[in-house]
């Protein structure tokens, strides 16, 4: 099952609204970090064309040359189309059992965001919601099921709609 856009762009915020306008972007380590825990700042962000910054110089992207002067990372990046569906699932889930990340919680919120249907939409808001009384939560936070989320997204129209 493929979830369907709008997602959030991490840089601009704006609406993500394809597939084909989105690309997701990280830091490599240093070379003493080549493999486990040596990728960093895992972001959802506008492929340029789609940016509304597309004019600006790095557009919604890591600044590639502020990373590398900082702590020598560098930025790597895929199309989100690399990400969605059965085959990106599994490419994402490889990265955790690889522990590739130096935060796996990174690379599981990439998952929900990408691969649980109604997540992104309601992941802003979830505290806002629960502090409201929209829902009890009945796991650990961010990880709430179906009933929850389409609860958050009423409670989010609600507040829209008073």
């Amino acid at each position: 099952m493929e979830v369907d856009p709008p997602w959030k762009c991490d840089q601009c915020g704006h609406p993500i609204l394809s597939v084909e306008d989105g690309w997701v972007e990280w830091l490599n380590g240093t070379v003493s970090e080549q493999w486990e825990g040596g990728l960093h700042e895992l972001r959802l962000v506008h492929h340029r064309l789609a940016s509304p910054f597309a004019n600006h110089r790095n557009a919604c992207y890591h600044d590639g040359a502020k990373w590398v002067a900082a702590k020598r990372y560098t930025v790597a990046d895929l199309p989100l189309s690399s990400f969605v569906g059965p085959d990106g699932l599994v490419t994402l889930l490889s990265w955790l059992a690889e522990k590739r990340f130096s935060d796996p919680n990174q690379v599981l919120e990439m998952i929900k965001r990408l691969h649980i249907p109604n997540y992104e939409a309601a992941r802003l808001s979830f505290e806002a919601a629960i502090s409201d009384g929209a829902f009890e939560p009945r796991s650990a936070p961010t990880y709430y099921d179906q009933r929850e989320l389409k609860a958050v997204l009423e409670w989010i129209r609600e507040q829209e709609d008073p």
